[in-house]
């Protein structure tokens, strides 16, 4: 595959852009992982009137609708700030939090409750 080719990673503002394109005021990136896994759980944008929709964290395996398809895109884009910090969530801890993205304040705040010393239930089986 070629450079060309590859799909475009959207940028920040091309995140706030899209956001606001479909009338969302807030995007919030539920997450959780640890041990070697995790990442996004669910993705909600937000209208000022309440929730606008969820979007595809996932698409099905085979060829995904191109609906799917971009709010796949723009999911993973909503959730790029998760793996910055955590990358591959290796390593041994647990956390679980939510990401936000505030699109009048074009603001994106990570909210976590992560344990770093935690005992394995296996060490009491």
């Amino acid at each position: 595959m070629s450079e060309r080719d590859k799909p475009q990673k959207l940028s920040r503002d091309d995140v706030f852009s899209e956001l606001a394109r479909v009338g969302a005021i807030r995007a919030v990136v539920e997450f959780s992982g640890g041990n070697d896994e995790g990442g996004p759980d669910r993705v909600r944008l937000f209208t000022a009137d309440g929730e606008l929709t969820d979007l595809t964290v996932c698409a099905q395996p085979n060829e995904p609708t191109p609906q799917e398809a971009a709010e796949e895109k723009l999911a993973d884009a909503l959730s790029e700030p998760i793996y910055d910090r955590y990358n591959t969530f290796a390593g041994d801890f647990e956390v679980a939090g939510e990401l936000i993205w505030d699109v009048i304040d074009r603001t994106v705040q990570m909210v976590k409750d992560e344990r770093e010393d935690w005992d394995h239930s296996e060490e009491y089986v």
